[in-house]
């Protein structure tokens, strides 16, 4: 696929699509040359969110990427 069609593909989703949270990745996906050095404010529930990995972490309640690997594929039957 040529840079052009691959252009006009992704303006053609863009265009027929309703999803705002969508929109709104691929707004930050595209303006992150850009924005680099802005700051990101976390919401309260974001902040919550990390401080329970923090905990999680420190707790010893966290798998290695080897042994998620195995969980997964444990469960898809593998």
């Amino acid at each position: 696929m040529t840079a052009v069609e691959l252009k006009e593909k992704l303006i053609d989703k863009i265009n027929h699509t309703d999803d705002v949270e969508l929109l709104n990745q691929i707004s930050r996906v595209i303006n992150l040359d850009t924005e680099a050095n802005d700051i990101y404010i976390l919401s309260a529930d974001e902040i919550k969110a990390v401080k329970e990995g923090i905990d999680q972490v420190e707790n010893g309640n966290f798998l290695t990427n080897e042994a998620a690997n195995n969980l997964i594929d444990k469960c898809l039957g593998r």
